[in-house]
C-alpha cells in the first residue's frame, strides 16, 4: 500500500510514523487521492493538528475533530473506528 506522505518542500512525500487511526486515515485518504494537507484543510483543522492525531501524539482527539475529519473523508465518524 502506497503511505500517505505530507508535502514538502521538492514535493516527494515522507513515510510517517502513524498510530491505528493514522493508518485508518492514510487508507481512506489514499483511497480518494488526498494528501493529508488537503484533508486538513477540508476538515477545518491545521496540518500539525491532523500530523499529531496521525502519529498518535493526540491520544485522544476531540470528537469535534474526528467528525470533522470524517466528513473531510466522506465517511461516517465509525468508519475512523476501524
Amino acid at each position: 500500500m502506497a503511505s500517505v506522505g505530507e508535502r514538502h518542500a521538492g514535493g516527494s512525500p515522507r513515510t510517517l510514523k502513524r498510530c491505528p487511526l493514522g493508518q485508518t486515515i492514510e487508507r481512506l485518504a489514499s483511497d480518494r487521492g488526498l494528501h493529508l494537507d488537503e484533508v486538513a484543510e477540508a476538515a477545518g483543522i491545521t496540518f500539525p493538528t491532523l500530523h499529531l492525531i496521525f502519529t498518535g501524539r493526540i491520544k485522544s482527539p476531540k470528537l469535534e475533530t474526528v467528525k470533522a475529519i470524517a466528513a473531510a473523508l466522506g465517511v461516517k465518524i465509525d468508519r475512523l473506528a476501524k
